[in-house]
């Protein structure tokens, strides 16, 4: 994108220069150029000039909220499984289940937990699940000096980079950020993105979780369910209810599970909006092993996306840093978001 904005910036340039050097070349004696020309020349310059300053404003980073989330256009009702803090103790076996129900998800990690786990990471990239930057220690980023904001995510992304992921989101500690969050994730050139409905399982697990509020207080109706959902693998009840989390769900009305990028492929597609299509291809009914993701109603147990336990390649962990940049900000509370 920002490479095309630039070639238009210097066609400009070079559309206003020959337009100017024109008007320069000597007429035949004796005639006068009609005003007309002159009018003519002046207006594709003013056009040029005000494309060189369109061209030249910067690419703001999407931010994608619960509202934005709720009023995507779809022609099925997607559903995004979404877990924030880890990874953790935990994390191996929610992938287990996962893999077991055919379900990819989308984990948002923080950076001081991963640095834990690299294998962890690894697993989960390899598996086909997406991975999103949660900061590096979890804190209030709204609190931070733009340095240490910097820090948390920057220091998250090059960690994750390194591990092989190419995140594409920011999922900010408490949904909390400002204009520099913004401007640092538009930076490294990845989105802001939230949730439309938080199971709140790091408080107590619900009842029914197809009967979570929504961020805008309302709640679907039967049959009507979807969105981007907010747990956490820190927690070990969320990862053993795992099978009731997904029968729920279906039951409210999600027809398929998909990543965060599938549920937003409109959102943040610049082409002019149009109902969205899935990336993740729909199922191959003729052969379910090669299938990525599964609808949310076709049968009490799915395929799961690998036929044998997922194995690092290299055993031997490599040293990462374990140190907090941010001890002074202090521990994290068990709020989890």
């Amino acid at each position: 994108m920002r490479k095309n904005r630039n070639r238009d910036i210097f066609d400009n340039l070079f559309i206003a220069g020959t337009l100017m050097i024109l008007d320069r070349i000597p007429h035949m004696p004796g005639h006068k150029r009609p005003v007309f020309v002159f009018e003519f020349w002046r207006c594709i310059l003013c056009v040029a000039i005000l494309g060189i300053a369109i061209g030249c404003a910067p690419v703001n980073a999407a931010v994608v909220d619960g509202s934005r989330i709720m009023d995507q256009a779809m022609n099925e009702n997607l559903c995004a499984l979404t877990f924030d803090d880890g990874p953790g103790p935990y994390t191996a076996e929610l992938l287990d289940k996962l893999a077991q129900y055919g379900i990819p998800a989308t984990f948002f990690l923080l950076g001081r937990n991963a640095s834990h786990y690299p294998q962890i990471v690894r697993r989960i990239n390899a598996e086909g699940h997406e991975i999103g930057n949660h900061s590096w220690s979890h804190p209030n980023l709204r609190r931070l000096t733009t340095e240490f904001q910097e820090e948390e995510i920057g220091s998250t992304d090059n960690l994750l980079r390194s591990l092989g992921v190419t995140p594409l989101y920011i999922r900010p500690p408490y949904g909390s950020f400002d204009d520099r969050t913004i401007a640092i994730a538009n930076k490294l050139g990845i989105s802001v993105l939230l949730w439309s409905l938080d199971s709140r399982d790091w408080k107590r697990l619900p009842d029914n979780y197809a009967k979570v509020t929504s961020t805008r207080g309302t709640v679907y109706d039967d049959g009507a369910l979807r969105g981007i959902f907010l747990f956490h693998d820190t927690h070990k009840a969320t990862v053993e209810d795992l099978p009731r989390i997904i029968d729920d769900l279906r039951a409210g009305g999600c027809e398929r599970f998909v990543t965060v990028t599938d549920y937003l492929a409109g959102i943040l597609d610049p082409e002019p909006p149009i109902l969205m299509s899935r990336i993740t291809p729909a199922p191959d009914t003729a052969d379910p092993e090669k299938n990525l993701a599964f609808g949310a109603g076709s049968g009490p147990l799915q395929f799961a996306r690998c036929s044998r336990p997922w194995q690092p390649a290299d055993k031997k962990e490599p040293h990462l840093p374990l140190e907090d940049a941010h001890a002074a900000a202090g521990q994290y509370p068990e709020t989890g978001i």
